[in-house]
């Protein structure tokens, strides 16, 4: 199984991306530089503000229709020969999509100037998993009704706070599920136990910097949510940098292991 829009492949008993949070597809999605011959023309559609499960559609219909299409992350990709036909099948998605908002209802708006095409994407999207009704007003706002303020609020700020945190770390490279993470899991919350009780323990600082800075790297396992998986790889990066420093606080180790083995206390 299949991410249609990250590529990640999956064993046939899942179900769901992990990243996207989106239902896979069995068929491996074609990479954008491969769609259409070399020299044939290609068009880029924009879709950052369409949820996930809309953009999925959007796939299955240019799937279903034969039509050859890849992904740049919300980015549509088809040669420039099936235009017209993708836009009928966009056109078709885009009536079919999510929730919509009552024109009559009291409204709030949020402006979007300072958050980035992909960070649009990802609020979209954490909206639509949520199962918020909204828009985007001719000013580039995000509307949503008023009824819906507070909820929208902490989803806004739990989006808000993942990205910076994966801005901060950068996006993880290792891939780790089962065995292999619960074991990397379990020692370092022992070694964030050892490091509360005893700061200056040298054996168990060498392993720390070492299995630390390897969670910190690991992409968000499936079934964990990804603004908790973000603040455990932000605890343990935090956790290498105390132990790297020559002049190091013990008060400072104590803390930040104290915090990471509170952390991963919850997943073992």
């Amino acid at each position: 199984m299949y991410c249609f829009q990250c590529g990640r492949e999956y064993v046939a008993e899942v179900s769901e991306c992990v990243e996207c949070g989106v239902e896979l597809v069995d068929e491996k999605p074609t990479p954008p530089e491969e769609v259409g011959g070399e020299n044939e023309p290609q068009v880029a559609y924009e879709l950052f503000e369409w949820s996930f499960e809309a953009r999925r559609m959007v796939d299955q219909l240019l799937t279903g229709e034969g039509i050859a299409h890849g992904w740049q992350g919300a980015v549509l990709i088809v040669r420039e020969a099936d235009e017209d036909r993708a836009d009928a099948l966009i056109e078709q998605a885009e009536t079919a999509e999510g929730p919509r908002l009552d024109p009559d209802i009291d409204k709030v708006a949020y402006g979007m100037e300072e958050w980035s095409a992909e960070a649009q994407s990802a609020l979209v999207d954490a909206l639509g998993l949520a199962g918020v009704a909204h828009e985007f007003d001719a000013d580039g706002d995000l509307v949503v009704a008023e009824e819906d303020e507070e909820r929208v609020d902490e989803i806004v700020e739990q989006v808000a706070r993942r990205i910076a945190i994966e801005d901060e770390l950068g996006e993880a490279g290792t891939e780790l599920e089962g065995l292999a993470l619960s074991d990397l899991i379990g020692e370092v919350h022992g070694l964030a136990r050892k490091l509360d009780r005893n700061p200056g323990d040298a054996k168990s600082t060498l392993a720390m910097v070492k299995q630390a800075g390897t969670l910190a790297d690991v992409r968000t396992p499936f079934g964990f949510d990804s603004e908790r998986w973000a603040a455990i790889r932000q605890s343990s990066s935090a956790m290498v940098g105390i132990l790297s420093t020559e002049d190091r606080d013990e008060d400072d180790v104590r803390g930040a292991a104290s915090a990471l083995h509170e952390q991963l206390a919850g997943v073992i």
